[in-house]
């Protein structure tokens, strides 16, 4: 076996239902594998690659930013990532949607059929299931579309071969055997045709060194195989197969090896054929022990959990895929003030409540491809109670109030006329704020409290000022585009709620807002949501509650999530991957969402558990220290978990005090959430030696190589601040195999003195003079120097946390070294060296480090991207707008 052949069969495809399409005419029809459009035929994993083999006529694949692609009989299209697509016999028709034209025939046949009268075109469409659930490199390398072109005999055999898959009904295996020859074949024709400058991970496979190294990793994942090996078998020397594999593989070889034998053992552990001792020897473990660690590393949790979980999602999908939706009998009950609320109770086992929230309807939600796998997982192991929200699906529409209290007296009403004593309690969106009221009013009826994307305050309560000129212009546009088919109100409002929809989910939404309710009532909730304010209720919540919270979400901001968990006595805290406000069945927030939601509502209790369940806002550091290249000994923490971020070190910061810090405890806050965070002291403070044989820039670096190396970093995003820049840069010059991604917040390249401005280092002097001088003249001993050129806008609380702890951060001298070595900072020349994706913010009155250094930083690294910020403080502080800005722009590069 070859390598690519190797490298595709390690994807452990499994085959799907083939379809057979029937099209004439003119027709075009949504042809994107998802489980909206198939569900009641066949179940669709969450990856898949797509594949559609014209066997008789033509017509023409169209994706989003791509040209129309032509294909003739004999022809087959492969989408490795199966990408939203459409099969047409011209640009320009609306698309069906296959939910409306697919059918099973009596011989067990799954077949779509549409168009007008005209020329026939015959298309046998499939999907392979990928088993790995990590990202794998060939996929992302491919191009979103594939064409192959089967001529001769081979056309003659593929297409019996495809009339026997799709009326014979075979297993997975034999599909996935079948469609595996032709998408090889495909893949090696497009990386023949490669063009000759072309970079990447497929280029690898044409360059004979690498892929010599990737054949020799491939086969002999068992042996303790190293560099010196690798490059003396593909016959190079190690420095070269170093930068080659790292060029075109992305990571160095032994990155690369690793992770090649845990997708090996991953795959062994999936066939349940050998337990986790007998996979990690025949992966080349000494120890079942290191081979959990690896593993762990990995994939986030040990081998038989892992593969426990496997097993539990493949036996859900399959249960699914039999069992279909539950049926539902809508009932009615009135409300206090004479509002006939409409609401339902489906499935078996504890009572479940959800609170309602807008554009529900209960009739349509079980067919929505935004709501059904909501539906679908409520209802498993629960009995699920819903209802639709006044003024909004089969609820009356004309009611004489749209209030939160109304909106809280509804729920009651409803929970009383389902009869229910005790039940858990579910709140999405504003739906949170009726729920938390609900259980502080009644707090002997709810059992537990799961709230995803809520909020204490509405929009206009929350007064951010961007925020509601943004919501009035909604308003605007609600009055006059709800329902509409008008582009611009669509592209604006479904956006927001769910930005990576496919194309079926913006369309549902769009034709929800008719059928939900009238312009006049959805601007009129929109009202009423704003005002919202639960905030002095949450310390009153004393039912064990679990938070959910989209990181980018849109429509409510990720602090109105962790506002919640701050204030409600011992929630927990999940933050989740993904800008969706409403979660989407096949981002992986979805999967995150249900396992941890099962395990709060089975648990019996949740608080013993919680910790190694759920992410709460911060874990506890874990410490450690190692020797500087001269032996000084250097303090680092980690905390979180997840793709590793670093924090370059900079002064004036100490590893057991900085979480309580005004200045750095909101930067380190936002970071766990992002990833593993690891951050250290700076040689001279905070735990740190403060009397180190040397104090240079190249300790600096030096120390932070150590650290890293000590942590056992292999590829981590790099973020600094101020003089830490400097040290980042540097450490990303020379290790660029190591940096990810580089964060830099108000940088410089070039120190005070080294810039030679003269009044810039007349100020500086008088400033260093009074730090020698007149200590006690000032508010601490940082002074004001420090005070008033790092922090302009410092408050109260900023001075006295320093006044009391600048004894423990370092003594007085060090600070003077550190300005001094700062001030001779000159990285200029290593700018060009930096190859990570680098974004770069600086604080345009910025008074330590003006701002145009910062643009000059930014035109020297390749690529960099330069956002300026409304401030002038050298270090962001977390009460002022540009933080806000920081967070949203830096979350969004880490996350890209």
């Amino acid at each position: 076996m070859d390598v690519l052949s190797d490298i595709l069969g390690s994807l452990r495809l499994s085959g799907g239902v083939v379809v057979d399409g029937e099209f004439s005419g003119d027709f075009c029809v949504a042809a994107e594998f998802t489980p909206g459009h198939f569900t009641p035929f066949f179940p669709v994993p969450d990856k898949l690659v797509s594949y559609h083999y014209v066997r008789s006529g033509k017509l023409i694949v169209e994706l989003d930013g791509m040209a129309p692609v032509t294909l003739e009989a004999g022809s087959i299209a492969i989408l490795p990532r199966n990408d939203p697509h459409r099969l047409a016999s011209r640009s320009g028709i609306p698309p069906a949607n296959p939910n409306d034209i697919s059918r099973v025939t009596a011989e067990g046949v799954h077949r779509v059929t549409t168009g007008t009268d005209g020329e026939k075109a015959e298309v046998w469409c499939g999907f392979l299931e990928t088993a790995n659930t990590s990202d794998h490199p060939i996929l992302d390398a491919l191009p979103p579309l594939l064409t192959l072109k089967v001529v001769g005999g081979e056309a003659e055999w593929l297409d019996t071969s495809m009339r026997f898959l799709a009326e014979q009904n075979p297993s997975s295996e034999v599909v996935a055997k079948l469609a595996e020859l032709f998408l090889t074949q495909a893949v090696r024709e497009y990386v023949e045709h490669l063009p000759a400058g072309a970079s990447g991970w497929l280029r690898g496979l044409t360059d004979p060194a690498v892929t010599k190294a990737l054949s020799i990793i491939h086969s002999r994942y068992a042996e303790d195989i190293d560099v010196e090996t690798l490059a003396r078998e593909a016959g190079v020397s190690r420095t070269v197969l170093g930068e080659k594999f790292t060029e075109l593989i992305g990571e160095p070889p032994m990155r690369y090896c690793a992770q090649w034998r845990m997708r090996v053992a991953a795959n062994m552990l999936r066939d349940g054929k050998q337990n986790a001792a007998n996979v990690a020897y025949a992966v080349g473990f000494n120890s079942e022990a290191a081979f959990t660690r690896a593993f762990k590393r990995e994939y986030g949790e040990p081998p038989a959990t892992w593969r426990r979980r496997m097993e539990e999602e493949a036996k859900e999908r399959a249960e699914r895929a039999a069992g279909g939706l539950p049926e539902q009998i809508v009932r009615y009950c009135t409300a206090k003030d004479g509002t006939r609320l409409a609401f339902s109770a489906v499935g078996d086992g504890p009572p479940l409540v959800k609170a309602a929230n807008w554009l529900n309807h209960l009739e349509h939600d079980w067919k929505s491809p935004v709501w059904r796998h909501w539906l679908h997982e409520l209802t498993t192991g629960h009995t699920l109670i819903r209802y639709d929200e006044r003024a909004n699906g089969m609820s009356d529409w004309d009611t004489p109030e749209i209030s939160f209290e109304a909106f809280v007296d509804d729920l009651e009403c409803v929970i009383d006329c389902a009869g229910v004593e005790k039940f858990d309690l579910l709140g999405i969106s504003q739906g949170a704020s009726v729920a938390i009221a609900y259980a502080v009013r009644h707090p002997d009826r709810v059992r537990k409290l799961l709230i995803c994307g809520g909020y204490a305050a509405g929009w206009a309560t929350r007064g951010d000022a961007e925020e509601i000129a943004r919501r009035e212009a909604l308003i605007t546009l609600t009055e006059t585009g709800w329902g509409a088919d008008h582009p611009t109100y669509r592209q604006i409002f479904t956006n927001l709620y769910i930005p990576d929809g496919s194309r079926e989910q913006v369309d549902w939404w769009n034709e929800m807002q008719k059928v939900s309710c009238s312009p006049a009532n959805a601007v009129k909730l929109q009202r009423a949501l704003s005002l919202i304010d639960v905030r002095d209720l949450l310390p009153k919540v004393s039912v064990p509650t679990l938070i959910f919270h989209s990181k980018d979400d849109q429509v409510v901001p990720f602090a109105a999530g962790e506002n919640l968990a701050k204030h409600i006595p011992g929630a927990t805290f999940v933050p989740l991957e993904g800008d969706n406000h409403i979660i989407l069945e096949k981002e992986a927030a979805w999967q995150h969402f249900t396992r941890v939601s099962r395990e709060f509502l089975n648990s019996g209790d949740w608080e013993a558990s919680a910790p190694a369940i759920a992410t709460r806002t911060r874990s506890e550091d874990e410490f450690d220290t190692c020797n500087g290249p001269d032996g000084a000994r250097i303090a680092y923490a980690t905390n979180g978990s997840g793709f590793p971020i670093v924090k370059a070190p900079n002064w004036m910061t100490h590893l057991k005090h900085d979480w309580t810090s005004p200045v750095y405890g909101h930067w380190y806050e936002f970071a766990v959430q992002l990833g593993k965070l690891i951050r250290m002291d700076l040689r001279g403070f905070g735990l740190s030696d403060w009397d180190t044989p040397s104090f240079t820039f190249d300790d600096m670096v030096g120390d932070m190589e150590v650290v890293l190396d000590h942590a056992q970093l292999e590829r981590f995003d790099l973020v600094a601040v101020s003089h830490g820049c400097a040290f980042a840069m540097a450490y990303a010059a020379r290790h660029p195999e190591r940096v990810r991604k580089l964060v830099l917040v108000n940088s410089f390249a070039a120190g005070w003195r080294v810039r030679a401005d003269p009044q810039e280092i007349a100020f500086r002097e008088s400033l260093l003079e009074m730090n020698r001088q007149r200590p006690s003249f000032r508010r601490s001993l940082l002074g004001e120097m420090f005070i008033t050129l790092y922090f302009p806008s410092a408050s109260d609380e900023l001075i006295a946390w320093h006044n009391e702890h600048f004894q423990t951060l370092g003594p007085v001298p060090n600070m003077e070294k550190m300005i001094q070595l700062a001030s001779m900072i000159d990285v200029r020349d290593e700018l060009p060296k930096i190859k990570a994706e680098t974004l770069i913010f600086h604080a345009d009155k910025d008074g330590n480090a003006p701002v145009h250094v910062g643009r000059q930083v930014a035109e020297a690294i390749a690529g960099a991207r330069f956002i300026e910020l409304d401030s002038a403080n050298h270090v962001l502080l977390g009460d002022e707008p540009a933080w806000r800005q920081f967070t949203r722009q830096a979350r969004a590069f880490l996350r890209g």
